[in-house]
């Protein structure tokens, strides 16, 4: 979608605005300039404290503009225990790759601004046991540590592997199955776990941890051409990074059209589609549009790209 067409919306509270309203109808917070509400002095967009006096500018559970004058967010609302960050942490022997802990949930999948593709809809319910995501893209690092050839057109150790095919994928996850003598089960997260994964547990979120893209994502209006080292953005709210921006990561899914149409409630993943497999969260190379969480994409399963990674999930 062009820049000019990429929906406006509240920086509070994520409805949707017009260029001229000098108010948001649905939190009331002034759209002309972002004024402390403590204060009263000025602040810029993407600052998260007042540096007068310290008032929280930006809620730490979804990155929406916090302008109100109560401490709790008045756009997500979520619970005291799903504003925290999981504790929950486990680090992989064999490359030191750490999991996040994702709880078990139910959450509306799809497009649920509607300002998405075709493929996004029917938003719909699903239900998901509880797994562990990888907290960051695996890097070039962890690649390296059982893999000889790195495949990656940028080269860092800490930055995301990338220019892999949906078979060099699955070759790694066996070498990292095999490293771990099978103490550990890996693979490729379903779509239905990365996006609920992605949005910080199904909360409505338009970016992985925001309603706003430069605080999340690497994407091509920030990212100078190239990809970054992993987790140099902000994490969402369950403490993964770059699930928006910095590459595209492979999904367990084959694409099919209509796949949501034919999603299961409990645990859902397309085995059965086409040739192409589902890619999400964008890159560092396309617009914001394409970084939401909901935005879904399809590769051939032997195509790799500068812009193309993954992450894995893992159970115990």
């Amino acid at each position: 979608m062009p820049k000019s067409q990429v929906r406006k919306v509240c920086p509070a509270c994520g409805e949707s605005i017009q260029e001229n309203w000098k108010f948001c109808p649905a939190c009331e917070i002034s759209l002309e300039s972002f004024i402390c509400p403590q204060c009263k002095i000025k602040v810029k967009e993407l600052w998260k404290i007042c540096p007068e006096c310290g008032k929280r500018l930006l809620c730490k559970s979804c990155n929406r503009r916090n302008l109100t004058d109560n401490s709790e967010c008045p756009a997500c609302k979520v619970d005291d225990q799903r504003k925290q960050v999981s504790d929950e942490i486990l680090v992989e022997p064999a490359t030191q790759m750490e999991f996040i802990h994702v709880p078990a949930g139910v959450f509306m999948m799809g497009d649920t601004f509607g300002d998405g593709m075709e493929d996004e809809q029917p938003v719909h319910e699903v239900r998901l046991d509880g797994f562990y995501i990888g907290k960051y893209p695996v890097t070039q690092g962890q690649w390296k540590s059982l893999v000889k050839d790195n495949p990656s057109n940028f080269v860092g150790d800490k930055l995301p592997v990338e220019s892999v095919t949906l078979e060099d994928v699955q070759s790694f996850i066996q070498k990292i199955t095999r490293a771990c003598r099978a103490e550990y089960q890996f693979n490729l997260p379903t779509e239905a776990q990365w996006e609920y994964a992605a949005r910080s547990g199904g909360l409505e979120e338009i970016y992985s941890g925001s309603y706003l893209a430069d605080l999340v994502a690497w994407y091509n209006e920030n990212s100078e051409g190239r990809t970054h080292p992993v987790g140099t953005k902000a994490p969402n709210g369950l403490g993964i990074h770059d699930m928006s921006g910095n590459v595209w990561e492979w999904c367990r899914d084959a694409y099919r059209h209509g796949a949501y149409h034919r999603h299961q409630k409990h645990n859902s993943v397309c085995t059965d589609g086409e040739e192409d497999f589902v890619i999400r969260g964008g890159s560092w190379n396309i617009d914001a549009w394409s970084v939401r969480c909901a935005r879904r994409f399809r590769f051939s399963k032997s195509f790799s790209a500068p812009g193309l990674g993954f992450r894995l999930v893992m159970l115990k």
